[in-house]
């Protein structure tokens, strides 16, 4: 571009109006701080970990949010962490609880994109007691039925309360039309629960039936699907009048009972898992007690998951969209269904996200089940298993925000809110003009590359520009992009703007 023209452009620059930018809230980190408000009771109910008759407990929660954010109307993802439905320690695994390790990681790095996590404790205990103590397999199959049962039930408790707050004092500013139900492990199980389990008759399956025909779950004695009814001594309902409604589902490694609770018209669920997972299945199989190899109950895992929801319609909102980033490829080279990412090996196989403390006094490898009855630990979690470290359990967080949060701004709404952009001072603006969109550097340094994305991140086109300003590409449609631009040989922050142009 020759001088007259560059002086051309700067007349230009002035006369127009200031821009609309935005930076891509939801799924890039723009907030370095985090803050946690711990210990938050959403709710109380009875546990059985206390014995029978059951006994009324406090329900917890961590709430982390961005410091420094003032938006209105934020997105907001629960989180039950894994556990196998017994506290830490007891269930022989370094973690089980909402201070988790992974838990912390993820709610952190959810907050930092502008998310409002949370990470709920939930109610425990079943009784996994092995044949060879006078267990049995219909006892084992109720009692872990039920167990996924409360935690589902608790789950739409903290979602209500959440709702409640939002219509109250509003201390989250959460938009309560856009949730998202998040689990790992047990934690994952509940959650795809919560999408799927909603019927009277998908409790009244055969292999949900003890042997004088009673289903394992009693409505009139546990409460209904959202924890209201039942007998007052077993539920307690929480936040009438508030809805426990959900919008999209992150299945971090969980299972559903069985395949015939997904129907059409339930939340969509992203599905990432280990696929040689030995205590949770990548497809269908009956689980077991590892440590005896005791039977549990038949349950489907990622894989089946993702085949059922496409089957059925639920992941179409993705079908449109053209991914273009390496985390889709890479789910793409492995399977076929959208919302499916699955790790493969043995080393990647249990939580791959979830790291522990090797001095931790709950990593053994060994459990006494009663008195001189010690039989080998699971491997999984504690310091027989090689495989875990903060280190690699980081990579694939990684993962996971990369793959699941564009999916999960398709489903939840594209729209920006409103973020101003974070380096603005030596970057560069978009300008519109009867019509045409011109790029320009905010400084006398010139602008080297442009890439011009997608909502969901796909490259749709870039070029070398080497200049003070250049006149972006025309694109069909009233949409929103993100540009991003190469200056000084650095990237700077990608932004919004608003494509005028229709064709």
């Amino acid at each position: 571009m020759n001088i007259a023209l560059k002086v051309l452009l700067v007349l230009l620059i002035l006369t127009l109006q200031e821009p609309l930018a935005y930076s891509q809230r939801y799924v890039d980190v723009l907030f370095p701080e985090v803050q946690v408000d711990r210990n938050i009771t959403y709710g109380e109910n009875f546990t059985v970990m206390t014995g029978i008759p059951p006994s009324l407990e406090d329900l917890k929660m961590d709430v982390y949010s961005p410091v420094g954010d003032t938006a209105q109307d934020r997105f907001l993802i629960l989180m039950a962490h894994s556990g196998s439905w017994f506290p830490k320690g007891v269930n022989t695994l370094p973690y089980g609880e909402k201070s988790d390790s992974s838990m912390i990681a993820l709610c952190t790095e959810f907050a930092k994109r502008g998310w409002v996590a949370a990470s709920i404790d939930y109610r425990l205990g079943w009784n996994p007691t092995p044949d060879i103590l006078g267990g049995n397999q219909e006892l084992r199959a109720r009692s872990i039925i039920q167990a996924v049962y409360r935690t589902m039930q608790d789950m739409k408790t903290a979602i209500r309360y959440f709702r409640k707050d939002e219509a109250g004092p509003n201390t989250y500013r959460i938009d309560p039309t856009k949730i998202v139900a998040a689990g790992t492990g047990s934690g994952a199980y509940a959650v795809v629960a919560c999408a799927s389990l909603n019927k009277v008759s998908e409790l009244n399956l055969f292999k949900l039936l003890s042997t004088n025909g009673k289903p394992y779950v009693s409505i009139d004695t546990l409460g209904d699907f959202e924890g209201f009814g039942g007998d007052p001594n077993w539920n307690k309902a929480n936040h009438e009048g508030y809805s426990s409604d959900f919008r999209l589902v992150l299945n971090l490694e969980g299972a559903v009972g069985d395949s015939s609770w997904i129907e059409p018209g339930e939340p969509p669920m992203v599905n990432m898992s280990g696929v040689d997972n030995a205590l949770i299945p990548y497809k269908t199989k009956v689980g077991v007690i590892v440590t005896t190899g005791d039977p549990i109950i038949s349950v489907s895992g990622a894989y089946v998951i993702a085949q059922e929801g496409t089957k059925h319609g639920n992941t179409t909102v993705w079908d449109t969209v053209n991914w273009a980033d390496p985390y889709t490829a890479r789910a793409k080279s492995l399977e076929s269904f959208e919302g499916l990412f699955p790790f493969l090996g043995e080393e990647n196989a249990y939580e791959a996200w979830a790291w522990y403390d090797p001095n931790d006094p709950y990593t053994v490898d060994s459990v006494e089940l009663s008195p001189g009855n010690w039989v080998q630990g699971t491997g999984y979690g504690t310091s027989s298993n090689p495989f875990a470290s903060r280190e690699k359990a980081y990579r694939y967080i990684d993962t996971i925000m990369n793959y699941f949060t564009p999916r999960a701004l398709k489903v939840l709404g594209s729209e920006p809110v409103g973020v101003e952009p974070q380096h603005h001072s030596g970057g560069f603006r978009v300008y519109e003009k009867n019509g045409n969109s011109w790029v320009v550097s905010e400084d006398q340094e010139d602008l080297e590359i442009y890439r011009l994305y997608d909502i969901t991140g796909g490259l749709l086109k870039e070029g070398i520009v080497n200049d003070l300003g250049f006149e972006l590409p025309t694109l069909e449609g009233n949409c929103l992009y993100i540009l991003g631009v190469k200056k000084g040989g650095i990237w700077q922050s990608r932004k919004y703007f608003k494509q005028l142009v229709e064709k």
